[in-house]
C-alpha cells in the first residue's frame, strides 16, 4: 500500500521534490550516459534524511576496444564508472554516509555469462573476447552503495 512503481527516465524522473523515502536502483546507472545527472535526481527526490541503496556494476579500467562496443554496454560493462567516480558523483550531488557494503569480484566464468548473450553481436572472434575478459578480470565487479540525503538541507 505504500509502494509506488512508475516508469520513466532514471534522468528526469517524474517525482516531485523531497517526496521520496528511499531510492533503490538495481544495475541501472550504469546504463545512463549521463551518471551526474541521475545522481542529482536521487539528492532532489529524496526527502531530507531519505536513503538510497544501488547495486551497480563498477569498473577499476577498461581497454578502450571494449568501452567502444555497444553489445558490452547493454551488457552493462562498457557504460560501468569506477567505484571511486560513483561515490564522488553521489557525494557531489549532495548526497552522504555514502559507502560500500558489498562487493563481487567477477572472475573469467562471471564476465563470460554477463556479456554471453551479446558475444555475437561484438563482431570479434572468440580469441579477441576471451583475450578482453582476461585483460579486465578482477577489474570488474558489484557494488552495493548506499546513504542518505542529509536530513538538514
Amino acid at each position: 500500500a505504500n509502494v509506488e512503481v512508475r516508469k520513466g527516465l532514471i534522468e528526469e524522473l517524474q517525482v516531485a521534490d523531497g517526496s521520496v523515502d528511499w531510492v533503490i536502483s538495481n544495475c541501472v546507472i550504469n546504463l545512463s550516459p549521463d551518471k551526474q545527472r541521475v545522481f542529482a535526481e536521487i539528492h532532489r527526490v529524496l526527502r531530507p534524511g531519505g536513503r538510497f541503496s544501488i547495486s551497480d556494476i563498477v569498473v577499476e579500467s577498461l581497454p578502450q576496444w571494449l568501452r567502444e562496443h555497444r553489445a558490452a554496454y547493454a551488457a552493462c560493462i562498457s557504460g560501468a564508472i569506477s567505484e571511486d567516480a560513483y561515490r564522488r558523483g553521489l557525494e557531489r550531488a549532495g548526497l552522504e554516509q555514502v559507502e560500500v557494503s558489498e562487493r563481487l569480484v567477477y572472475d573469467a566464468a562471471q564476465l563470460r555469462g554477463i556479456v554471453a548473450s551479446d558475444l555475437d553481436n561484438l563482431g570479434l572472434p572468440s580469441s579477441e573476447i576471451e583475450r578482453g575478459i582476461g585483460e579486465v578480470v578482477g577489474k570488474v565487479w558489484s557494488a552495493k552503495l548506499t546513504g542518505r540525503k542529509p536530513a538538514v538541507a
